[in-house]
């Protein structure tokens, strides 16, 4: 690409999805887990795709073989950690 760079360039495009590939992110860093069908996993690899104007996410976890959409995976609030927040 050339040309000068637009001014929101550092804006996701979408910032829900986004906060949610951050988080994913963090719990593979910080060894959290992660709520898949119910249970408490662990990420073990994340890979970010282009897919269209958009970032996807595929998420790997341990012990489970093959790929799975980062959609499909929930974080559990702090509360449920008896945590504050």
């Amino acid at each position: 690409m050339t040309g000068p760079v637009p001014n929101n360039q550092d804006e996701p495009n979408d910032p829900e999805r986004y906060r949610h590939h951050l988080l994913l992110l963090k719990a593979m860093h910080c060894c959290r887990p992660v709520i898949y069908e119910g249970l408490n996993q662990f990420i073990t690899c994340l890979t970010a795709n282009r897919d269209g104007g958009r970032i996807s996410m595929t998420v790997y976890l341990a012990g489970k073989p093959g790929a799975i959409d980062s959609n499909e995976i929930q974080f559990k609030h702090a509360a449920q950690e008896g945590k504050t927040a």
